[in-house]
C-alpha cells in the first residue's frame, strides 16, 4: 500500500512538471517564416537543425491530440510539421523548403525567441534567404520587420528596396532605349541595302549617263570660276573716283582726258605744280597744257 501510493505521487509530481503543447501555427513573409509553439508552461526543449528540417525537443511533454501531421504546400520557407510522441517527449519536426536552397545555394538560418505570458510561446525565425539580393527577397525583409515591430531594420531593408527599383527601372528605360536605337539602325541599314541594291540594279544602264552628267558640270563649274576672275579683275581696273583725288588706279593712259583733267583742275584755281603732282606729270607738260601761248612766247625769248 505505501509502495502504491508512492508510485501514485510521483506520477502525479511528473505530471504536474509537464509542460502541454496547446498550439502550433506560422506565417509566411515571402523568404521568411515565422512558426510559433504554444505550451501552458515553459518546457525543456531543444533545437536541433539538420538539412531538411528543423527537430525541436521537448522533454517531459504532452501535447493536445488536434495537432496532427501538417502538409503545406503554398510556402517558399517550409513543407509542413510532424509529430513524434512517447510516454514523457514529443518531438515537433519543421520539414524545411530545400527547393529554393538548391537554386541558391545558400544555407537557411533559424533564431528562437522566448515569449512568456500567460502562456509561453517558442518563436521560430526561419530564413531561407540569408542575404537577400532581389527585389522580392529585400521586399520579404522589410515587410518581416515591420510587422514584428523592427522599425530600424524595416527602414534599412525599405531603403534598399527602393534602391534596386530605381537602379531596376534606370535599367529598363535604357534597354528601351537600345532597343529603339537598335530598330532605328536596323531600319537604316534595310534602306541603305535597298539602295544599294537598286543603284547595282540601274548601274549598267547609268554608268555612260552619270559620266556625262560629272563631266558637264565640272565644266560648267570651271566657266563660272573664269567669268568670275574675269569680272573681279575689270572692277579693279576701274577708275577710283572719289572726293580726294581724281587719280585712276591705273594711271593715265590718254592724253585728252589728261588735258581735260588738267584744264578742270586749272579752273578751280589749281596751282601748276600741284596739277602736276596730283596728275603725276612734269611741270613743263601741265604749263604747255594750261598755258600753250605763254610756252610759246618763252621758246621765242
Amino acid at each position: 500500500m505505501k509502495r502504491t501510493f508512492i508510485l501514485f505521487f510521483l506520477v502525479l509530481v511528473n505530471l504536474l512538471n509537464a509542460s502541454f503543447l496547446i498550439d502550433v501555427y506560422h506565417k509566411d513573409y515571402g523568404v521568411i517564416n515565422r512558426t510559433v509553439l504554444v505550451f501552458d508552461t515553459k518546457p525543456q526543449y531543444e533545437i536541433l537543425k539538420h538539412e531538411s528540417d528543423i527537430q525541436i525537443n521537448l522533454q517531459k511533454c504532452s501535447k493536445d491530440i488536434s495537432l496532427q501531421k501538417l502538409a503545406i504546400t503554398n510556402s517558399n520557407v517550409i513543407t509542413g510539421f510532424d509529430y513524434l510522441v512517447s510516454k514523457d517527449k514529443v518531438v515537433v519536426m519543421i520539414n524545411v523548403n530545400t527547393s529554393h536552397l538548391l537554386v541558391s545555394g545558400e544555407i537557411y538560418k533559424v533564431d528562437g525567441m522566448e515569449i512568456q505570458g500567460d502562456v509561453f510561446k517558442l518563436v521560430l525565425d526561419i530564413f531561407i534567404s540569408t542575404n537577400p539580393q532581389t527585389l522580392s527577397e529585400l521586399t520579404s525583409y522589410a515587410t518581416f520587420y515591420e510587422t514584428t515591430g523592427n522599425v530600424k531594420l524595416a527602414e534599412e531593408y525599405q531603403l534598399q528596396v527602393v534602391a534596386l527599383h530605381d537602379k531596376i527601372k534606370e535599367q529598363q528605360k535604357s534597354k528601351t532605349t537600345q532597343s529603339r536605337q537598335t530598330v532605328t539602325t536596323k531600319e537604316q541599314t534595310g534602306i541603305l541595302n535597298k539602295l544599294e541594291s537598286l543603284i547595282n540594279k540601274l548601274s549598267p544602264n547609268l554608268n555612260i549617263k552619270i559620266i556625262g552628267v560629272a563631266l558637264g558640270a565640272i565644266i560648267l563649274l570651271a566657266i563660272f570660276i573664269f567669268l568670275i576672275i574675269k569680272l573681279s579683275r575689270k572692277k579693279t581696273s576701274a577708275f577710283d573716283m572719289n572726293g580726294d583725288s581724281l587719280r585712276s588706279t591705273d594711271g593715265f593712259a590718254e592724253n585728252t582726258y589728261l588735258e581735260k583733267v588738267a584744264k578742270d583742275l586749272a579752273a578751280k584755281n589749281w596751282g601748276l605744280e600741284e596739277i602736276a603732282k596730283e596728275l603725276e606729270l612734269s611741270f613743263e607738260e601741265v604749263q604747255k597744257i594750261i598755258a600753250p601761248d605763254l610756252d610759246q612766247e618763252l621758246e621765242r625769248l
